[in-house]
């Protein structure tokens, strides 16, 4: 019967806790190398809006990008290009812990934008945790290969929790239903 409620990711969400995390979310191009994040949303760990905004790109945003999240091109046309939402998230990154769902991703893509605009990457990649890892760990299903827990959509696995916020393939959204799930499985009875 699932969740499996690991003890073990249930002691892990709470020593996150104690660096008291926020939680990111982007809505991007695409997934390949040149992509980059067209929004960012930022929570705290009782999923306050810290940060949100549309930001513009250097490229076209692909109608497989829209069908997915639904930002289009008029949408972010007057929206601050990355050099200048950056001024304003880095001060709120900086030195914190920072919970996503499929951190790689959103590192990567985070990363992948900073380079285009030929900026230095400042964070260290220690600071990102990811949600999805805790939560596939905690509900503990087994990967068909068997060699790794399951990895599960978010929209998924707030359902599974009983979480009643929305997964629109927004950032902000996900970002507070990341945070919500994160709170979750640290509340979980141990």
């Amino acid at each position: 019967m699932y969740p499996l409620a690991n003890p073990k990711v249930i002691q892990r969400a709470r020593q996150i806790l104690a660096y008291e995390p926020i939680f990111i979310d982007t809505e991007t191009t695409g997934f390949s190398p040149q992509d980059v994040v067209i929004e960012v949303g930022v929570v705290d760990l009782h999923g306050a809006t810290l940060y949100e905004t549309l930001i513009k790109p250097p490229i076209p945003i692909p109608e497989d990008a829209i069908a997915i999240h639904g930002i289009r091109e008029e949408m972010v046309a007057e929206s601050p290009e990355w050099e200048e939402a950056w001024d304003e998230l880095q001060p709120l990154l900086a030195g914190r812990y920072i919970g996503a769902y499929n951190a790689d991703f959103d590192l990567r893509l985070l990363k992948q934008t900073h380079s285009r605009h030929g900026l230095v990457w400042p964070l260290d990649d220690r600071q990102f945790f990811c949600v999805m890892k805790l939560y596939a760990a905690f509900y503990g299903q087994i990967s068909p290969r068997g060699n790794s827990y399951r990895f599960h959509k978010l929209e998924a696995a707030g359902a599974a929790c009983g979480i009643p916020l929305p997964n629109s393939h927004r950032a902000i959204d996900d970002a507070k239903l990341t945070a919500a799930l994160f709170n979750h499985i640290d509340n979980y009875p141990a």
